[in-house]
Protein backbone atom coordinates (compact mmCIF):
# COMPACT_ATOMS: atom_id res chain seq x y z
CA UNK A 1 0.00 0.00 0.00
CA UNK A 2 1.40 3.58 -1.06
CA UNK A 3 2.46 5.77 2.04
CA UNK A 4 0.00 8.25 1.23
CA UNK A 5 -2.93 5.33 1.80
CA UNK A 6 -1.48 4.42 4.58
CA UNK A 7 -1.14 7.66 6.38
CA UNK A 8 -5.20 8.65 5.45
CA UNK A 9 -6.25 5.33 6.48
CA UNK A 10 -4.57 4.68 9.63
CA UNK A 11 -5.94 8.58 10.40
CA UNK A 12 -9.33 7.37 9.77
CA UNK A 13 -9.34 4.72 11.82
CA UNK A 14 -7.60 6.43 14.82
CA UNK A 15 -10.05 9.64 14.41
CA UNK A 16 -12.70 6.45 15.07
CA UNK A 17 -11.07 5.62 17.84
CA UNK A 18 -11.49 8.99 19.31
CA UNK A 19 -14.90 9.31 18.01
CA UNK A 20 -16.01 6.17 20.00
CA UNK A 21 -14.56 7.15 23.37
CA UNK A 22 -16.34 10.77 22.99
CA UNK A 23 -19.34 8.57 22.88
CA UNK A 24 -18.16 6.19 25.74
CA UNK A 25 -17.78 3.71 23.81
CA UNK A 26 -14.28 2.46 25.28
CA UNK A 27 -15.50 -1.33 25.99
CA UNK A 28 -17.40 -1.71 22.44
CA UNK A 29 -14.04 -0.39 20.71
CA UNK A 30 -12.58 -3.85 21.65
CA UNK A 31 -14.84 -5.45 20.01
CA UNK A 32 -15.25 -3.53 16.79
CA UNK A 33 -11.28 -3.09 16.41
CA UNK A 34 -10.85 -6.90 16.41
CA UNK A 35 -14.25 -7.56 14.28
CA UNK A 36 -12.29 -5.03 11.93
CA UNK A 37 -9.52 -6.47 11.96
CA UNK A 38 -10.82 -10.37 11.50
CA UNK A 39 -13.07 -8.84 8.50
CA UNK A 40 -9.82 -7.08 6.81
CA UNK A 41 -8.14 -10.62 7.72
CA UNK A 42 -11.05 -12.69 5.61
CA UNK A 43 -11.00 -10.35 2.72
CA UNK A 44 -7.16 -10.90 2.11
CA UNK A 45 -7.64 -14.14 2.78
CA UNK A 46 -10.17 -14.40 -0.43
CA UNK A 47 -8.87 -11.52 -2.71
CA UNK A 48 -4.85 -12.12 -1.86
CA UNK A 49 -5.02 -8.07 -1.60
CA UNK A 50 -2.23 -6.67 0.17
CA UNK A 51 -3.80 -3.88 1.45
CA UNK A 52 -6.42 -5.93 3.56
CA UNK A 53 -3.54 -7.12 5.21
CA UNK A 54 -2.66 -3.33 5.80
CA UNK A 55 -5.96 -2.51 6.97
CA UNK A 56 -6.08 -5.15 9.33
CA UNK A 57 -2.92 -3.92 10.89
CA UNK A 58 -4.47 -0.19 11.12
CA UNK A 59 -7.56 -1.50 12.34
CA UNK A 60 -5.71 -1.11 16.16
CA UNK A 61 -5.43 2.55 15.59
CA UNK A 62 -8.98 2.30 16.60
CA UNK A 63 -7.82 0.97 19.85
CA UNK A 64 -4.76 3.51 20.07
CA UNK A 65 -7.28 6.19 19.26
CA UNK A 66 -9.67 5.65 22.44
CA UNK A 67 -6.02 5.17 24.51
CA UNK A 68 -5.50 9.10 23.43
CA UNK A 69 -8.23 10.29 24.08
CA UNK A 70 -8.34 8.80 27.70
CA UNK A 71 -5.27 9.89 28.68
CA UNK A 72 -6.34 13.38 27.30
CA UNK A 73 -9.52 13.65 29.52
CA UNK A 74 -8.18 11.99 32.37
CA UNK A 75 -7.04 15.28 33.73
CA UNK A 76 -10.44 16.63 34.57
CA UNK A 77 -11.19 13.04 36.91
CA UNK A 78 -8.48 14.08 38.82
CA UNK A 79 -9.21 18.11 39.33
CA UNK A 80 -12.63 17.29 40.16
CA UNK A 81 -13.85 20.88 40.95
CA UNK A 82 -17.57 20.80 42.82
CA UNK A 83 -19.34 23.72 42.44
CA UNK A 84 -19.30 26.28 45.45
CA UNK A 85 -18.10 29.53 46.49
CA UNK A 86 -14.68 30.05 45.77
CA UNK A 87 -12.00 33.21 45.49
CA UNK A 88 -8.78 33.08 43.78
CA UNK A 89 -6.43 35.37 41.97
CA UNK A 90 -5.89 34.65 38.15
CA UNK A 91 -4.90 35.92 34.76
CA UNK A 92 -7.20 36.55 31.70
CA UNK A 93 -6.03 33.92 29.62
CA UNK A 94 -7.73 34.69 26.16
CA UNK A 95 -8.82 37.75 24.38
CA UNK A 96 -12.37 38.88 26.53
CA UNK A 97 -15.73 38.38 24.70
CA UNK A 98 -17.34 41.69 24.88
CA UNK A 99 -21.39 41.89 24.25
CA UNK A 100 -24.27 43.50 24.79
CA UNK A 101 -24.60 44.30 28.93
CA UNK A 102 -21.52 41.67 29.74
CA UNK A 103 -18.13 40.39 28.69
CA UNK A 104 -17.07 37.06 28.92
CA UNK A 105 -13.45 36.07 29.88
CA UNK A 106 -11.15 32.83 30.66
CA UNK A 107 -9.31 33.50 33.43
CA UNK A 108 -6.63 30.74 34.65
CA UNK A 109 -5.67 30.33 38.60
CA UNK A 110 -1.71 31.66 39.02
CA UNK A 111 -1.60 29.99 42.48
CA UNK A 112 -3.19 28.02 45.63
CA UNK A 113 -4.71 24.52 44.97
CA UNK A 114 -6.28 25.56 41.79
CA UNK A 115 -3.72 26.28 39.82
CA UNK A 116 -3.96 26.45 36.12
CA UNK A 117 -7.63 26.08 36.93
CA UNK A 118 -9.41 27.98 34.40
CA UNK A 119 -13.22 29.52 34.89
CA UNK A 120 -15.24 31.21 32.78
CA UNK A 121 -16.05 34.66 34.62
CA UNK A 122 -19.42 36.50 32.87
CA UNK A 123 -19.17 40.23 34.14
CA UNK A 124 -20.39 43.29 33.42
CA UNK A 125 -19.50 44.99 30.60
CA UNK A 126 -17.89 48.18 32.29
CA UNK A 127 -15.20 48.68 32.79
CA UNK A 128 -13.46 47.08 30.21
CA UNK A 129 -10.63 44.37 30.78
CA UNK A 130 -8.28 43.28 28.48
CA UNK A 131 -5.59 40.09 27.86
CA UNK A 132 -3.11 39.71 30.28
CA UNK A 133 -5.08 41.74 33.47
CA UNK A 134 -4.62 40.02 36.87
CA UNK A 135 -7.83 40.14 38.45
CA UNK A 136 -9.27 38.89 41.76
CA UNK A 137 -12.20 36.76 41.46
CA UNK A 138 -14.96 36.00 44.45
CA UNK A 139 -18.09 34.14 43.78
CA UNK A 140 -19.59 30.81 42.94
CA UNK A 141 -18.85 28.22 40.70
CA UNK A 142 -22.00 27.13 39.27
CA UNK A 143 -23.55 23.68 37.45
CA UNK A 144 -23.70 23.60 33.87
CA UNK A 145 -27.47 24.37 32.93
CA UNK A 146 -27.50 22.15 29.91
CA UNK A 147 -25.27 19.38 28.31
CA UNK A 148 -23.99 21.31 25.50
CA UNK A 149 -23.05 24.04 27.53
CA UNK A 150 -20.79 21.44 30.15
CA UNK A 151 -19.54 19.93 26.91
CA UNK A 152 -18.68 23.30 25.48
CA UNK A 153 -16.95 23.75 28.98
CA UNK A 154 -14.76 20.65 28.81
CA UNK A 155 -14.02 21.06 25.28
CA UNK A 156 -12.16 24.69 25.57
CA UNK A 157 -10.44 22.70 28.69
CA UNK A 158 -12.48 25.20 30.97
CA UNK A 159 -13.07 23.96 34.87
CA UNK A 160 -16.43 25.99 35.82
CA UNK A 161 -18.54 28.97 35.12
CA UNK A 162 -18.48 31.72 37.73
CA UNK A 163 -21.68 34.62 36.48
CA UNK A 164 -21.30 37.98 38.14
CA UNK A 165 -19.07 37.63 40.66
CA UNK A 166 -16.84 40.48 42.75
CA UNK A 167 -14.12 41.07 40.30
CA UNK A 168 -10.93 43.31 41.04
CA UNK A 169 -8.17 44.41 38.61
CA UNK A 170 -4.85 43.92 40.59
CA UNK A 171 -2.50 45.03 37.62
CA UNK A 172 -2.83 44.98 33.90
CA UNK A 173 -0.59 43.41 30.46
CA UNK A 174 1.04 40.12 32.57
CA UNK A 175 0.18 38.18 29.61
CA UNK A 176 2.35 37.15 26.59
CA UNK A 177 3.85 39.75 24.76
CA UNK A 178 3.20 38.30 21.30
CA UNK A 179 -0.32 37.56 21.67
CA UNK A 180 -0.94 41.00 23.84
CA UNK A 181 0.72 42.68 20.28
CA UNK A 182 -1.67 40.78 18.30
CA UNK A 183 -4.56 41.11 20.25
CA UNK A 184 -3.49 45.52 19.69
CA UNK A 185 -3.43 44.83 16.31
CA UNK A 186 -7.11 43.78 16.33
CA UNK A 187 -7.90 46.16 18.17
CA UNK A 188 -6.55 49.07 16.41
CA UNK A 189 -8.23 47.31 13.06
CA UNK A 190 -11.78 46.78 14.36
CA UNK A 191 -11.41 51.09 16.31
CA UNK A 192 -10.75 51.82 12.13
CA UNK A 193 -13.42 50.26 10.96
CA UNK A 194 -15.63 51.86 13.32
CA UNK A 195 -14.32 55.44 12.56
CA UNK A 196 -14.72 55.49 9.10
CA UNK A 197 -18.09 53.13 8.87
CA UNK A 198 -21.38 53.17 10.47
CA UNK A 199 -21.77 51.23 13.04
CA UNK A 200 -23.55 47.98 11.47
CA UNK A 201 -21.72 47.95 8.58
CA UNK A 202 -18.69 48.45 10.73
CA UNK A 203 -19.24 45.66 12.89
CA UNK A 204 -20.33 43.57 9.66
CA UNK A 205 -16.74 44.32 8.05
CA UNK A 206 -15.15 43.25 11.60
CA UNK A 207 -16.89 39.84 11.12
CA UNK A 208 -15.82 39.03 7.65
CA UNK A 209 -12.37 40.37 8.27
CA UNK A 210 -11.50 39.10 11.91
CA UNK A 211 -14.56 37.20 12.91
CA UNK A 212 -15.37 39.77 15.63
CA UNK A 213 -18.97 39.61 16.34
CA UNK A 214 -18.78 42.04 19.11
CA UNK A 215 -20.56 44.90 17.60
CA UNK A 216 -23.20 42.79 16.26
CA UNK A 217 -26.65 44.20 18.01
CA UNK A 218 -28.88 41.33 19.09
CA UNK A 219 -31.31 42.49 15.95
CA UNK A 220 -28.27 41.93 13.70
CA UNK A 221 -27.32 38.60 15.19
CA UNK A 222 -31.13 37.34 14.67
CA UNK A 223 -31.32 38.57 11.21
CA UNK A 224 -27.92 36.58 10.24
CA UNK A 225 -29.51 33.74 11.62
CA UNK A 226 -32.96 33.89 9.75
CA UNK A 227 -31.22 34.80 6.61
CA UNK A 228 -28.65 31.99 7.19
CA UNK A 229 -25.78 33.99 6.66
CA UNK A 230 -23.78 33.71 10.53
CA UNK A 231 -21.55 31.61 8.35
CA UNK A 232 -19.96 34.61 6.61
CA UNK A 233 -18.50 35.71 9.99
CA UNK A 234 -16.92 32.15 10.23
CA UNK A 235 -13.54 32.71 9.23
CA UNK A 236 -12.43 30.28 6.43
CA UNK A 237 -10.27 29.29 4.08
CA UNK A 238 -10.33 32.97 2.21
CA UNK A 239 -8.91 34.82 4.75
CA UNK A 240 -6.05 32.20 4.82
CA UNK A 241 -5.73 33.12 1.30
CA UNK A 242 -5.41 36.74 0.94
CA UNK A 243 -2.57 36.75 3.62
CA UNK A 244 -0.72 34.06 1.44
CA UNK A 245 -0.58 35.78 -1.41
CA UNK A 246 -0.48 39.66 -0.30
CA UNK A 247 2.24 38.61 2.02
CA UNK A 248 3.82 36.31 -0.49
CA UNK A 249 3.64 38.56 -3.30
CA UNK A 250 5.26 41.52 -1.44
CA UNK A 251 7.95 39.04 1.00
CA UNK A 252 9.84 37.72 -2.46
CA UNK A 253 10.81 41.01 -3.72
CA UNK A 254 12.81 41.39 -0.77
CA UNK A 255 14.51 38.25 0.30
CA UNK A 256 14.93 34.26 -0.70
CA UNK A 257 11.35 32.33 -1.53
CA UNK A 258 12.25 29.90 1.89
CA UNK A 259 12.57 32.96 3.91
CA UNK A 260 9.72 34.64 2.65
CA UNK A 261 7.85 31.29 2.95
CA UNK A 262 8.24 30.29 6.88
CA UNK A 263 7.43 34.15 7.18
CA UNK A 264 4.19 33.91 6.07
CA UNK A 265 3.54 30.53 7.97
CA UNK A 266 4.55 32.88 10.74
CA UNK A 267 2.12 35.16 9.61
CA UNK A 268 -1.02 32.84 9.29
CA UNK A 269 -0.19 31.82 12.97
CA UNK A 270 -0.24 35.04 13.92
CA UNK A 271 -3.67 35.53 12.49
CA UNK A 272 -4.88 32.47 13.89
CA UNK A 273 -4.35 33.83 17.24
CA UNK A 274 -5.63 36.89 16.75
CA UNK A 275 -8.69 35.90 15.54
CA UNK A 276 -9.33 33.61 18.33
CA UNK A 277 -8.31 29.85 16.85
CA UNK A 278 -11.62 29.68 15.67
CA UNK A 279 -11.98 25.43 14.53
CA UNK A 280 -12.26 27.02 10.40
CA UNK A 281 -9.80 29.55 10.39
CA UNK A 282 -7.23 26.48 12.26
CA UNK A 283 -8.36 23.82 9.45
CA UNK A 284 -8.09 26.49 6.79
CA UNK A 285 -4.85 28.14 8.51
CA UNK A 286 -3.27 23.94 8.17
CA UNK A 287 -4.11 23.53 4.94
CA UNK A 288 -3.13 26.57 4.06
CA UNK A 289 0.46 26.11 5.29
CA UNK A 290 0.67 22.15 3.88
CA UNK A 291 -0.62 23.28 -0.04
CA UNK A 292 2.07 26.56 0.28
CA UNK A 293 5.58 24.12 1.49
CA UNK A 294 4.29 21.25 -1.30
CA UNK A 295 3.90 24.26 -4.26
CA UNK A 296 7.42 25.43 -2.33
CA UNK A 297 9.05 22.09 -3.14
CA UNK A 298 7.34 21.38 -6.45
CA UNK A 299 5.17 18.43 -5.23
CA UNK A 300 2.06 17.41 -6.03
CA UNK A 301 -0.45 17.02 -3.10
CA UNK A 302 -3.83 15.02 -2.39
CA UNK A 303 -6.68 16.89 -1.42
CA UNK A 304 -7.89 14.10 0.36
CA UNK A 305 -4.94 13.89 2.42
CA UNK A 306 -4.72 17.26 3.35
CA UNK A 307 -7.60 17.60 4.58
CA UNK A 308 -7.39 14.35 7.13
CA UNK A 309 -4.02 16.23 7.57
CA UNK A 310 -5.44 19.39 8.70
CA UNK A 311 -8.41 17.76 11.06
CA UNK A 312 -5.82 14.68 12.52
CA UNK A 313 -3.47 17.75 13.84
CA UNK A 314 -6.42 19.52 15.47
CA UNK A 315 -8.28 16.36 17.08
CA UNK A 316 -4.47 15.65 18.62
CA UNK A 317 -4.12 19.15 20.52
CA UNK A 318 -7.77 19.33 21.77
CA UNK A 319 -9.63 15.13 20.75
CA UNK A 320 -12.95 16.95 22.03
CA UNK A 321 -13.54 18.82 19.16
CA UNK A 322 -14.12 16.45 17.05
CA UNK A 323 -17.45 15.30 18.01
CA UNK A 324 -17.98 18.12 20.77
CA UNK A 325 -17.35 21.43 18.08
CA UNK A 326 -20.31 22.38 16.35
CA UNK A 327 -18.26 24.57 14.53
CA UNK A 328 -15.43 22.01 13.81
CA UNK A 329 -17.92 19.39 11.99
CA UNK A 330 -19.58 22.55 10.30
CA UNK A 331 -16.57 23.46 8.40
CA UNK A 332 -15.32 20.54 7.56
CA UNK A 333 -18.42 19.34 6.19
CA UNK A 334 -19.05 22.18 3.92
CA UNK A 335 -15.39 21.63 2.67
CA UNK A 336 -16.20 18.26 1.81
CA UNK A 337 -19.27 19.30 0.26
CA UNK A 338 -17.20 21.65 -2.22
CA UNK A 339 -14.25 19.78 -2.79
CA UNK A 340 -16.70 16.17 -3.61
CA UNK A 341 -20.21 16.25 -3.69
CA UNK A 342 -19.86 19.91 -6.20
CA UNK A 343 -17.50 18.31 -9.03
CA UNK A 344 -20.15 15.09 -8.52
CA UNK A 345 -23.25 17.48 -9.35
CA UNK A 346 -21.15 19.14 -12.14
CA UNK A 347 -20.35 16.27 -13.97
CA UNK A 348 -24.19 14.95 -13.53
CA UNK A 349 -25.92 18.23 -14.73
CA UNK A 350 -23.58 19.79 -16.83
CA UNK A 351 -24.98 23.31 -16.90
CA UNK A 352 -23.10 24.12 -13.78
CA UNK A 353 -20.02 23.89 -15.34
CA UNK A 354 -20.49 27.47 -16.52
CA UNK A 355 -20.50 29.94 -13.63
CA UNK A 356 -23.15 31.93 -15.57
CA UNK A 357 -23.56 36.07 -15.02
CA UNK A 358 -21.35 37.28 -12.20
CA UNK A 359 -20.65 33.40 -11.40
CA UNK A 360 -24.71 33.39 -10.28
CA UNK A 361 -24.46 29.26 -11.11
CA UNK A 362 -20.95 29.15 -9.18
CA UNK A 363 -22.73 30.84 -5.70
CA UNK A 364 -25.57 28.65 -5.72
CA UNK A 365 -23.88 25.58 -6.29
CA UNK A 366 -21.50 25.86 -3.85
CA UNK A 367 -24.22 27.18 -1.54
CA UNK A 368 -26.23 24.42 -2.21
CA UNK A 369 -24.37 21.34 -1.56
CA UNK A 370 -22.24 23.04 1.69
CA UNK A 371 -26.00 23.01 2.66
CA UNK A 372 -26.85 20.06 2.07
CA UNK A 373 -24.15 18.76 4.25
CA UNK A 374 -23.93 20.51 7.32
CA UNK A 375 -27.84 20.16 6.99
CA UNK A 376 -27.82 16.98 9.79
CA UNK A 377 -25.08 18.87 11.79
CA UNK A 378 -27.42 21.92 11.79
CA UNK A 379 -30.94 19.90 12.54
CA UNK A 380 -28.89 17.91 15.53
CA UNK A 381 -27.50 20.98 17.01
CA UNK A 382 -30.07 23.57 16.44
CA UNK A 383 -33.40 21.98 15.59
CA UNK A 384 -33.92 23.76 12.69
CA UNK A 385 -32.39 25.89 9.65
CA UNK A 386 -34.00 29.05 7.19
CA UNK A 387 -34.72 27.54 3.91
CA UNK A 388 -34.39 31.12 2.20
CA UNK A 389 -30.14 30.88 3.11
CA UNK A 390 -30.05 29.77 -0.69
CA UNK A 391 -31.34 33.15 -1.87
CA UNK A 392 -29.71 35.75 0.10
CA UNK A 393 -26.46 33.80 0.34
CA UNK A 394 -26.58 34.28 -3.84
CA UNK A 395 -27.44 37.34 -3.48
CA UNK A 396 -24.70 39.01 -1.30
CA UNK A 397 -21.86 35.98 -1.88
CA UNK A 398 -20.82 37.57 -4.92
CA UNK A 399 -19.62 40.90 -3.14
CA UNK A 400 -17.82 38.77 0.30
CA UNK A 401 -14.59 38.14 -1.43
CA UNK A 402 -14.60 41.55 -3.01
CA UNK A 403 -15.81 43.36 0.52
CA UNK A 404 -13.45 41.08 2.49
CA UNK A 405 -10.52 42.45 0.32
CA UNK A 406 -10.96 45.63 0.49
CA UNK A 407 -11.58 45.41 4.18
CA UNK A 408 -8.35 43.77 5.19
CA UNK A 409 -6.82 47.10 2.60
CA UNK A 410 -8.82 49.37 5.01
CA UNK A 411 -7.10 47.53 7.76
CA UNK A 412 -3.96 47.85 6.81
CA UNK A 413 -3.63 51.10 5.63
CA UNK A 414 -4.66 52.75 9.38
CA UNK A 415 -1.33 51.68 10.28
CA UNK A 416 -0.39 53.94 7.57
CA UNK A 417 -2.19 56.91 6.67
CA UNK A 418 -6.15 57.44 7.64
CA UNK A 419 -6.59 59.38 4.62
CA UNK A 420 -5.78 56.72 2.78
CA UNK A 421 -7.62 54.14 4.86
CA UNK A 422 -10.85 56.63 5.07
CA UNK A 423 -10.22 56.93 1.00
CA UNK A 424 -10.71 53.51 0.55
CA UNK A 425 -13.61 52.85 2.67
CA UNK A 426 -15.74 55.01 -0.06
CA UNK A 427 -15.10 51.96 -2.26
CA UNK A 428 -16.25 49.09 0.31
CA UNK A 429 -19.16 51.14 1.95
CA UNK A 430 -20.93 50.51 -0.65
CA UNK A 431 -20.87 46.34 -0.82
CA UNK A 432 -21.43 47.02 2.62
CA UNK A 433 -24.37 48.80 2.27
CA UNK A 434 -25.85 46.26 0.33
CA UNK A 435 -24.99 42.97 2.20
CA UNK A 436 -26.24 44.22 5.14
CA UNK A 437 -29.59 44.98 3.91
CA UNK A 438 -29.90 42.06 2.16
CA UNK A 439 -29.24 40.06 5.84
CA UNK A 440 -31.84 42.67 7.49
CA UNK A 441 -34.15 42.03 5.08
CA UNK A 442 -34.29 38.29 4.62
CA UNK A 443 -33.85 38.43 8.81
CA UNK A 444 -36.80 40.18 9.24
CA UNK A 445 -39.18 37.31 6.91
CA UNK A 446 -38.42 35.78 10.13
CA UNK A 447 -38.42 32.10 8.54
CA UNK A 448 -36.84 29.67 10.40
CA UNK A 449 -37.88 25.91 9.40
CA UNK A 450 -37.91 23.73 12.55
CA UNK A 451 -37.68 19.84 11.77
CA UNK A 452 -37.86 16.50 14.14
CA UNK A 453 -34.79 14.96 13.55
CA UNK A 454 -32.28 11.97 15.30
CA UNK A 455 -28.85 11.40 14.61
CA UNK A 456 -29.72 7.65 13.31
CA UNK A 457 -31.06 9.46 10.26
CA UNK A 458 -27.33 11.07 9.21
CA UNK A 459 -25.85 7.40 8.32
CA UNK A 460 -28.52 6.61 5.40
CA UNK A 461 -28.54 10.45 4.85
CA UNK A 462 -24.56 10.75 4.34
CA UNK A 463 -24.62 7.31 2.99
CA UNK A 464 -26.49 8.19 -0.44
CA UNK A 465 -24.56 11.52 -0.78
CA UNK A 466 -21.52 9.16 -0.61
CA UNK A 467 -23.02 6.87 -3.08
CA UNK A 468 -23.45 9.48 -5.13
CA UNK A 469 -20.36 11.15 -5.69
CA UNK A 470 -18.57 7.43 -6.05
CA UNK A 471 -21.21 7.05 -8.75
CA UNK A 472 -20.32 9.99 -10.92
CA UNK A 473 -16.60 9.60 -10.25
CA UNK A 474 -17.10 6.01 -11.75
CA UNK A 475 -18.87 7.05 -15.11
CA UNK A 476 -16.05 9.43 -15.77
CA UNK A 477 -13.43 7.01 -15.44
CA UNK A 478 -15.61 4.45 -17.29
CA UNK A 479 -15.84 7.43 -20.18
CA UNK A 480 -12.33 7.96 -19.89
CA UNK A 481 -11.18 4.72 -20.27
Amino acid sequence: MPAYNVFFYGALFFLGGIAGASFGLHASLLLIAASGIAAFLLLWRLRREKKFLWHAGLSLLFLLGAVYYTGFTAEDVIRGITPGKIAFEGIIDENPEIKDAFQSLVVRVQSGTLRDSRFLITTDRYPSLRYGDVLRVSGAIGKPDSTSFDRYLKKERIDGSIRFPEVSLLVGRQGSSFKSFLFSIRMRVLESFGKLLPQKEAAFLGGLTLGDRSGFSKEFTSAMQGSGTTHLVALSGYNISIIVLAAMSFLVFFMKRNIALALTCFLIVGFVVMTGIEASVVRAAIMGMLVLFAKEQGRLFDVRNVIVCAGLVMVLLNPRILVFDVGFGLSFLALLGIVYVKPAVQKRWHTFENPGFLSWKENILTTSVAQCMVLPLLLGSFGSFSPLSLLSNLLVLECIPVTMALGFGVGALAFVSHYASLALSWFVAPLLFFETGVITFFGKLGFLLEVPFHWSFAVPYYAVIGWFVWKMNKKEKLQMA
